[in-house]
């Protein structure tokens, strides 16, 4: 099968899935590999992802208030659904980025340990790659908490890679189509403490966008 066929056949899919609803989850945004889970009591604080070690101010341009938060980063591979859902019920705002440098690394490895499921086998450091990645910003509402949510969507490319499926605020139910990212990428979840939410993933496994559960309300 040709590169080409391979896009059309992962990169470029939408199945169908269940659209579930459940107040007391917030739900994987994406399909991918959980690589890191952080939590910091600044937005200074540095987290690991698409980036390297990259403050949660330096990721979203400054656009991610003060305060501490749980962070989680999703790297989607060549083999992974592309389709971001919504995590929450809330009113979407999208903001569009400015590229960000990362160095060039080669992903051949990484994406051989993904296929053949060795997951504990992967190195966060092969994750950087390409030069300038596209980077959107959403932030979510939910009316009946005081602080957003935030998902940084990082592309390996820097321009009309993130297609949005809403307008630029928008109020969506959980686990509706948001957007979609072409080929491997990042999403970055960023929840705030007050939420008092636990994790329930681990890092190195497989989540499945609208299917897993990423925290549960304590």
């Amino acid at each position: 099968m040709s590169i080409k066929e391979l896009s059309s056949t992962y990169c470029f899919r939408d199945p169908l899935r269940p659209i579930k609803n459940n107040h007391d989850i917030v739900f994987c945004p994406s399909d991918g590999i959980i690589v890191d889970f952080t939590t910091v009591t600044s937005s200074q604080d540095c987290i690991f992802g698409k980036y390297g070690n990259i403050s949660l101010k330096e990721i979203s341009y400054g656009m991610i208030p003060e305060g501490a938060y749980d962070v989680v980063s999703i790297f989607l591979t060549f083999y992974d659904v592309h389709i971001i859902r919504m995590p929450i019920n809330g009113v979407a705002k999208r903001l569009k980025l400015p590229p960000y440098f990362v160095e060039n690394r080669p992903m051949l490895s990484l994406e051989k340990d993904i296929m053949n499921s060795k997951f504990s086998s992967i190195r966060k450091e092969l994750i950087s790659c390409f030069a300038y990645n596209e980077r959107v910003l959403y932030l979510i509402n939910d009316p009946s908490k005081d602080r957003n949510m935030f998902m940084v969507l990082t592309a390996d490319y820097d321009i009309d890679t993130i297609l949005p499926f809403t307008s630029q605020i928008q109020a969506l139910k959980q686990n509706q189509r948001l957007a979609s990212i072409r080929y491997g990428s990042m999403v970055t979840c960023v929840v705030p403490k007050q939420w008092n939410c636990k994790f329930v993933c681990k890092e190195n496994i497989h989540i499945e966008a609208g299917i897993d559960a990423l925290f549960m309300y304590e």
